[in-house]
C-alpha cells in the first residue's frame, strides 16, 4: 500500500519521519510522530494492508535487531528497556539516543544496545565489560566527584592534581636533565652498582617525560570538559503534514531492487524523499531478501538522491544541499550567524583524523566554514542529526590526546604493539608519581 494511503487509513494528519523495515519478516512502514522529536516511539503499519502493528512493536523490532547482531537466536531476553537519556551503564560516550537495550539470558550476561530509527547498534556490555566500565569510570573519569559537587568541581580538582603531577615531572626533567651535577653524588671504583642504579638518570629522564605527556595531554583532555558536548541538541526533524507529500514513495521513479532504506528531508521549506540506495558493489549483486547488514571496517559510499515530495523530480546535487541546509541551521542555532563555506560539502564514511570513531555516527557529510576557529560540522543526512563540531582548539587537544596519551604514532606497528608500549609507559608514569611524593615530602 502506499504511504498515504496507510497515513489516511489511520487518520494520521502529520508525521516527522519514515522508514521501510522488515518486522518479523513483513514490511512495514516504521512512521516518527509526536510533537518530541527525540523521544517519540515510532509506530509501525504493515506495508501490504495499512493495519497498525502492536504497541510493542518498536520493541520487538529492536530485539529482532539484536538478536541479529549478537548472532544469536536461541536465548531468551530477559528485558528490554528504551532509554532515552545516558545511565551508569550507556554513557554519553555512545552518543546515540534513544536506543533500546536488550538483556539476554546467558551466562555471560550479554546486553546489546541497538537503535531503531535508523536500525543500528550503538554498543554491547558483557558482565566482564559493565564491571570494567564502572571501575574505568570511578577511578579514572572520577565521575563520584561529579555527583558529589557537578562536573565544574570534578574538572578542577582534576587539574589540580594533575597540576601537580605535571610540575613534579617537569622538576624530574630539570633535576636529571639539567642539574645532574648538582644532585650527583660521587662513586669510588671500589663501589658494586647494579643496573637500575646505573642508569637511574636515563631511567629517570624517559619516565619523567612519559609522565609528562600524559598529564599533559590528559590535563588538556580535562580542560575541554568544562565546556559540556551538547550536540544532541541538535536535530531537524520538522513536523510534515500528511498533505506535503502528494507525490507518494511507491510512485519515484527508482529501481526497488536497489534501495536500501528511504526517509523524509525539509530543504528550503520544501519536503524531499531521500532514497538510499545499496553500495555500488551489493547493488550488483543484490537479490530479493538478501541481507545487507554485515559489519564492516567503515561505511562503504551510499548514493543517497532526494526526490520531491510536490513532484517527484529529483533535486540535483541534493547530498551537498541537504547537508549545507543541515550545518547552517546548527551553525545559526549555536552562534546566530552562518559564515561563508570553505569548500564544498565532502562525504565521511569512515573514521580517521579529527572526525574519529568517538563520534559513533556514518556516513556523515562535512561542512567546513570560513572562521577564525575554522569551524566545520559534521552532519547526519539520514537523522538530520549534528554529529561534531570541531574547531581548531579541538583539533589540537585531539592530537595530543592521540599521540601522546593514547600513542597512535605506534599504530603502524598494529593494536597490540601499541597496546604493549602504552602499558609499559603507564608502568613506569606510577613510579614516577610515587617518586614526586616522596620528593616533595622531603
Amino acid at each position: 500500500m502506499s504511504l498515504r494511503q496507510v497515513l489516511a487509513q489511520n487518520q494520521l494528519a502529520s508525521l516527522r519521519n519514515v522508514r521501510l523495515v522488515q518486522w518479523q519478516g513483513q514490511p512495514a512502514y516504521q512512521v516518527q510522530l509526536g510533537t518530541d522529536a527525540a523521544t517519540a516511539v515510532p509506530r509501525y503499519f504493515s506495508a501490504a494492508t495499512g493495519q497498525p502493528l502492536p504497541a510493542s512493536a518498536d520493541q520487538q523490532f529492536a530485539e529482532q535487531l539484536a538478536r541479529y547482531f549478537a548472532q544469536d537466536s536461541g536465548a531468551a531476553v530477559s528485558s528490554a528497556v528504551r532509554l532515552t537519556e545516558f545511565d551508569q551503564d550507556y554513557k554519553f560516550v555512545n552518543r546515540l539516543l534513544p536506543v533500546w537495550r536488550v538483556a539476554f539470558n546467558r551466562p555471560d550476561g550479554l546486553v546489546v544496545y541497538v537503535e531503531t530509527a535508523p536500525a543500528r547498534l550503538a554498543t554491547f556490555n558483557n558482565t566482564g565489560r559493565s564491571t570494567f566500565i564502572r571501575v574505568f569510570d570511578l577511578f579514572h573519569n572520577w565521575s563520584w566527584l561529579e555527583l558529589l559537587a557537578g562536573n565544574t568541581f570534578r574538572v578542577v580538582v582534576m587539574l589540580g592534581l594533575l597540576g601537580v603531577i605535571i610540575a613534579s615531572a617537569l622538576s624530574g626533567l630539570v633535576i636529571y636533565g639539567f642539574l645532574w651535577g648538582k644532585f650527583r653524588t660521587p662513586r669510588s671504583a671500589q663501589d658494586h652498582i647494579g643496573w637500575l642504579r646505573k642508569y637511574h638518570r636515563q631511567i629517570g629522564l624517559a619516565v619523567a617525560l612519559v609522565t609528562f605527556t600524559f598529564a599533559g595531554s590528559g590535563a588538556f583532555h580535562v580542560y575541554l570538559k568544562l565546556h559540556p558536548d551538547d550536540r544532541l541538541r541538535y536535530q531537524h526533524a520538522p513536523v510534515v503534514p500528511a498533505s506535503a507529500l502528494p507525490v507518494d514513495l511507491t510512485e519515484l521513479p527508482v529501481a526497488w531492487e536497489t534501495v536500501q532504506q528511504v526517509a523524509l528531508a525539509e530543504l528550503n521549506g520544501q519536503v524531499y524523499y531521500q532514497v538510499f540506495q545499496l553500495p555500488r558493489a551489493e547493488a550488483t549483486d543484490a537479490t530479493p531478501g538478501a541481507s545487507t547488514g554485515q559489519p564492516v571496517e567503515a561505511v562503504r559510499a551510499t548514493p543517497v538522491a532526494y526526490y520531491s515530495a510536490a513532484t517527484g523530480e529529483l533535486l540535483p546535487d541534493g547530498a551537498s544541499r541537504y547537508a549545507r541546509s543541515l550545518a547552517d541551521s546548527f551553525l545559526r542555532q549555536a552562534d546566530g550567524a552562518t559564515p561563508a563555506l570553505r569548500g564544498k560539502p565532502e562525504l565521511i564514511d569512515h573514521f580517521e583524523g579529527e572526525y574519529g570513531f568517538i563520534n559513533k555516527r556514518l556516513p556523515v557529510m562535512k561542512v567546513a566554514y570560513q572562521t577564525p576557529q575554522e569551524t566545520t560540522l559534521y552532519v547526519e543526512p539520514a537523522t538530520g542529526r549534528l554529529a561534531a563540531r570541531v574547531e581548531n582548539t579541538a583539533r589540537y587537544e585531539g592530537l595530543s590526546f592521540a599521540f601522546l596519551h593514547k600513542y597512535h604514532a605506534a599504530g603502524q606497528l598494529g593494536k597490540n604493539i601499541r597496546d604493549i608500549i602504552t602499558m609499559l609507559a603507564a608502568a613506569g608514569y606510577w613510579p614516577c608519581r610515587c617518586w614526586a611524593c616522596g620528593y616533595l615530602s622531603r
